[in-house]
């Protein structure tokens, strides 16, 4: 706004702590917000008589406020066909027994018509009460005359006896392997031989497969069902409105289909997004020929790497290397995808985690270090994803020298070590790959779920924090869970390496600054200093200062996004 020939801020916010994660950790009393942009930043005396008769000055009474979180590793769009303003699928990420289960997906059979699919979230990814994973007999129950698909997480699925038919999967299915094309896999099966409905990352394709060509419906990387245009505007709206309960202003997304670009471009025009998002395409290449690959990279004709704007920019290449302990793609065929895609000028973010399946990430950094000796990948932002069991002080090096990202989850690490510890029987019947060198449960924990975040600062790693959404769910109730493991090492199983314990301004920094510098945007977010946009929470406390024991009472009062609140708590 422009007053008595001055430009005058639209916004100033005062008595407050402004934690600005700048270079030298400043923490200021105000904060100045012109349009998008944030214009001054320090003490009440410096900033308040920057304000104009008609500024919004908001006295905070000593909260604190925090740059926008940004999570590294989200399923936005996903997530939020979870939600019940979309009423794509039943959400049973937070049921913890099969009753429970059972009773959301039998009120939806009571909704749709016979034969209609009902699909749900992930499982809550913690340990459930009855010690065991949901079969087709429970899902029978619950609606025997409609397919149902239940999310495990990653590739895993758990359908019933209807949704087994359709995909022509009996007790005389050949398990999947062998194919060098496909994903290996398990179709779980009980003491007779029968399947009993888990299908296990390549079983689970090759059931996808023979569903979608049922349906008419296109491959995708991630889930099932395609849904239209308007389910997919509202599903995103919802888990934007979710992200901004949590003080979340920037996501990166991944996995996303080149055909679902139209739903965020869509939803940036009407002028309806409150979380900024960078795009990692997800290619469907576990279910396509490597030749076929090659040449669809080659003949991509979409927006290319760094494409975009403050918004929405795509930022590279989703690629899993293995699930559960099962190779996704094999060695050859990601070898050639990541030394082709380096030439063609994409970055990767590459799902591996050594604590699953011990020489995947041998297979990874000799891919990763051919392409690099072709073009240079240091510089180009690539990521290591999750990063679970990432223990070996070699592996770590070899990543550092090539200047990849560890793009780590604590939060999802917080919730999935639980079911580690309390369901190692039932995650044994699945014929899960065991972790190499176990010799203890706590070891074998550590090995899933570990993140030495601190010795990975240390030897200079640019680590970055997210979650995995909507594999762990956001509770605006419970809004730093994330940040809090982050720190603590806590999880549901026990703290699983003390010694990597780290301060909150830096884990904080994991979830901000690091992040955008990740996505080469940190002259634009991350830190809150004048110039960079106005992306900010105010919380209820102050998380460099609240004691342990309150610390996950804090809550967002109020989240700004562009310099316009988003989410304000009632």
């Amino acid at each position: 706004m422009i007053e008595e020939g001055r430009l005058v801020p639209d916004t100033v916010l005062h008595n407050a702590r402004v934690i600005t994660l700048d270079g030298v950790s400043t923490i200021a009393e105000a904060i100045a917000v012109q349009g998008d942009r944030i214009v001054a930043v320090g003490a009440d005396a410096d900033v308040l008589p920057l304000a104009g008769r008609r500024t919004r000055v908001s006295d905070l009474h000593g909260a604190s406020i925090i740059p926008g979180l940004i999570d590294n590793h989200t399923h936005q769009l996903m997530a939020g066909l979870d939600s019940a303003e979309a009423g794509a699928k039943v959400n049973v990420a937070s049921s913890t027994s099969i009753a429970e289960i059972q009773a959301l997906i039998a009120a939806r059979a009571r909704q749709v018509r016979p034969g209609e699919w009902i699909t749900t979230s992930c499982l809550f990814r913690g340990a459930l009460t009855d010690g065991r994973f949901p079969n087709r007999h429970d899902l029978d129950v619950a609606a025997p005359d409609n397919p149902v698909y239940v999310a495990d997480g990653g590739r895993n699925i758990i359908v019933n006896t209807r949704a087994l038919e359709l995909a022509g999967i009996d007790a005389n299915t050949p398990e999947p392997e062998g194919d060098p094309e496909l994903a290996d896999g398990h179709i779980v099966r009980d003491e007779a031989g029968v399947p009993t409905g888990h299908l296990i990352v390549g079983a689970g394709d090759r059931a996808r497969l023979n569903w979608w060509k049922r349906l008419g419906q296109p491959i995708k990387m991630w889930d099932f069902l395609d849904f239209d245009a308007d389910t997919n505007l509202r599903a995103l709206r919802a888990q934007m409105r979710t992200f901004n309960a949590a003080g979340i202003t920037g996501v990166r997304d991944m996995g996303v289909a080149p055909r679902e670009i139209d739903t965020y471009v869509e939803l940036v025009r009407r002028g309806e997004a409150t979380v900024r998002t960078n795009l990692v395409l997800g290619l469907p290449v576990q279910y396509l020929p490597t030749d076929q690959i090659i040449a669809a990279l080659q003949a991509y004709m979409g927006p290319k790497q760094g494409f975009g704007d403050e918004w929405l920019r795509i930022g590279g290449l989703k690629v899993v290397a293995q699930n559960y302990g099962y190779w996704s793609m094999h060695p050859e065929k990601i070898r050639a995808l990541l030394v082709e895609g380096n030439r063609l000028g994409w970055s990767f973010a590459i799902h591996g985690t050594p604590g699953d399946l011990g020489d995947d990430i041998e297979i990874l950094l000799d891919a990763m270090e051919e392409a690099h000796r072709e073009h240079a990948i240091d510089g180009a932002r690539w990521s290591y994803e999750h990063a679970f069991g990432l223990v070996n002080p070699d592996h770590q090096r070899r990543l550092l020298d090539l200047g990849v990202t560890i793009a780590a989850n604590p939060h999802l690490s917080y919730v999935g070590a639980g079911r580690s510890a309390a369901m190692q029987q039932a995650l044994q019947s699945l014929h899960l790959e065991e972790p190499p060198g176990v010799t203890t449960e706590h070891r074998r924990t550590v090995l899933r779920w570990g993140q030495p975040i601190r010795t990975w600062i240390g030897a200079g790693h640019l680590v970055t924090g997210g979650s995995d959404c909507p594999a762990v769910a956001y509770d605006s109730e419970n809004p730093f869970l994330g940040l809090w493991a982050t720190f603590s090492q806590e999880t549901l199983a026990g703290v699983l390496m003390p010694e990597e314990r780290i301060d909150r301004e830096t884990a904080l920094r994991v979830w901000t600054i690091n992040n955008a510098v990740a996505t080469g945007e940190e002259h634009l977010k991350g830190s809150l200093e004048p110039g960079k946009l106005a992306d900010l929470a105010v919380l209820t406390g102050d998380p460099l200062l609240t004691p342990d024991a309150d610390f996950l009472s804090l809550k967002v009062a109020e989240t700004v996004v562009g310099g316009k609140t988003v989410y304000e708590r009632g």
